[in-house]
């Protein structure tokens, strides 16, 4: 999110900054060669499965480090820059054809290391994005309306016939209409163009879940360390994941530098400890870890300023509410809580107005879209008008959903946050906000490995609040801002990102319209209403537009990724 890709885990700043920023960190002279080392908090990937690849942390330590896409993203860059592709993409037919090229040549590491990247391992990667063995949160939003995809998804055909490899360097398209986000390749740069052999990685994906990730081939600069045979060596779940270089990868094919010689990534470290390391060791960037403890990053830009780097994450904090669950089914209660809810205080518990600008709907800046949805003053609605609790708006709000008195009186609602500070804080702020009301929460603070995998992207775990949400434009448009949360076409079995479980028939049919828009003034007018309408039905409670903070060691220089919300971005970043 990012699901940019989207990211759900966004660095926050502290609110007693004045320090901001942008772009890379310290600076100097980047080195050739050498180890960095960074520590993670919060468990590190979510999957090693490049179809399952969707969250900031899963971008930042493999999607872009192990792997090729068809178009990757260079670190100021908002346009795809062709990585496995020759050039962009070229539409015909009415734009309902897309054509592809790719380079010839490109090697996989070991145990294929003979073989060399074709288009039907990119057709084939496409297809198991809608495998549920997979879980893909983002391949019916994108590669949805390609032909055939309703079959293969039915088992009525073994392929998508839409997607077709007529030669070994050659991948066509063919849509029922255009969708903008692929015939500009900007949908292409998503990690389900990642090559995989098909008649290497059938077997791993039949069965519950796929095992392929932990048997995949690589063709980044760097792979995970394994025994040549396809078996990880390099890998134990939130403990360690250690990188080396890929003796197949070609530096002449690729745009990016890949300076490092080797990435070491330590899991299970407290946040504290975690950034005093980072500022006072060498060979270090920050991790995972949601924020810097306030007293270490008061400290770091009192004396080591240099190490400390803050920039827009290109994103958003959120609350979503399900609307399956009773009695978040009437838009009267959703606005009511919204009302209820003090954006200002949530933002405290991360740190304060350097944080982040209080958000008044759903696309951040910076994303097209924004000022077609009310900009930084927003839609105008009454119920997200307050930076803070407009308690009377929440009781009117509340007779008219059926309360009389103008309190909640229902079953206790179960809602979910994550436990690591500071979105503990930030759940149990909210929580304390519910009860003036007389809202009761059957309130769980879980790990955020498992919030998402378990509990949110579930819909079968029937939760009614998720309060601990962030996301990321995918791709700079307010489409992945938009479609992947709130196109009922979207809810999946597992890992399902409309985690309000929107599925309104004529919504989607505005937002299957405006994918088909290629004209950038029509599309930001697009996206812009839609913002308008889903901050209307209160699906969400969006109350930061945030900014993303990184430490670095004195000797690292770090670079930081603007597609990937203002994480590092590995193989830009050096030592000095």
């Amino acid at each position: 999110m990012s699901m940019r890709r989207v990211p759900l885990i966004v660095i926050a700043a502290l609110g007693v900054l004045a320090l901001v920023v942008a772009g890379c960190g310290g600076g100097g002279k980047a080195k050739k060669g050498g180890t960095v080392t960074i520590l993670d908090t919060e468990g590190g990937i979510d999957s090693l499965d490049p179809g399952y690849w969707y969250y900031q942390t899963d971008y930042q330590e493999m999607g872009q480090t192990t792997q090729r896409w068809l178009y990757g993203w260079k670190p100021d860059g908002t346009t795809p820059t062709p990585d496995l592709a020759t050039g962009l993409p070229t539409a015909s037919n009415g734009g309902k054809t897309v054509t592809v090229k790719i380079r010839s040549g490109i090697k996989y590491s070991a145990p294929l290391q003979s073989r060399t990247v074709k288009t039907a391992d990119i057709k084939y990667a496409l297809e198991r994005c809608f495998l549920p063995q997979v879980g893909n949160g983002y391949a019916a939003s994108y590669y949805g309306d390609i032909t055939g995809v309703s079959d293969f998804q039915s088992g009525k055909a073994k392929e998508i016939s839409g997607i077709q490899a007529p030669n070994d360097t050659t991948l066509v398209i063919q849509t029922a209409k255009p969708i903008g986000v692929i015939t500009s390749g900007r949908a292409l740069g998503m990690p389900c163009t990642i090559p995989i052999p098909k008649d290497y990685a059938q077997k791993y994906d039949k069965g519950k879940t796929s095992t392929y990730g932990e048997h995949q081939v690589f063709t980044g600069p760097y792979m995970v360390e394994n025994d040549g045979k396809g078996n990880m060596t390099g890998y134990q779940p939130g403990k360690k994941l250690t990188l080396v270089r890929n003796p197949s990868w070609d530096r002449a094919t690729d745009y990016r530098p890949a300076n490092f010689n080797r990435i070491e990534f330590k899991g299970g470290f407290d946040a504290t400890v975690a950034a005093r390391k980072t500022l006072t060791s060498s060979n270090m960037l920050s991790g995972d870890y949601a924020a810097p403890p306030v007293a270490v990053l008061k400290q770091a830009v009192t004396s080591r300023k240099s190490q400390v780097s803050i920039s827009p994450s290109g994103g958003n904090r959120y609350i979503a509410l399900n609307t399956k669950i009773k009695p978040l089914d009437n838009v009267n209660v959703r606005r009511a809580i919204s009302a209820l809810v003090d954006r200002t205080a949530l933002r405290q518990t991360r740190g304060g107005p350097t944080v982040g600008v209080l958000a008044t709907h759903f696309i951040p800046p910076d994303i097209e879209g924004f000022a077609d949805a009310g900009g930084a003053k927003g839609p105008g609605f009454d119920f997200v008008s307050s930076p803070t609790a407009n308690i009377p708006l929440a009781q009117q709000y509340l007779k008219k959903a059926g309360f009389a008195n103008g309190r909640y009186s229902g079953p206790p609602l179960l809602t979910f946050a994550d436990s690591a500070p500071p979105a503990k804080e930030t759940g149990e702020a909210f929580q304390s906000q519910m009860a003036k009301l007389g809202f009761k929460l059957q309130f769980r603070q879980v790990p955020h490995s498992t919030l998402l995998s378990k509990f949110c992207n579930v819909p079968k775990a029937a939760v009614a609040i998720c309060v601990t949400l962030g996301w990321g434009a995918d791709f700079f448009s307010g489409q992945s801002m938009i479609d992947p949360l709130f196109n009922g076409k979207n809810i999946v079995p597992t890992g399902n990102v409309n985690f309000a479980e929107v599925n309104d028939p004529k919504l989607n049919a505005k937002i299957d319209a405006g994918k088909t828009l290629t004209d950038p003034a029509a599309v930001a007018k697009a996206w812009g209403q839609l913002d308008r309408e889903v901050t209307d039905q209160s699906y969400f409670i969006a109350w930061l537009w945030d900014n993303n903070v990184g430490l670095e060691s004195t000797n690292a220089n770090g670079v930081k990724s603007k597609f990937n919300s203002g994480a590092w971005d590995l193989t830009y970043s050096s030592l000095k």
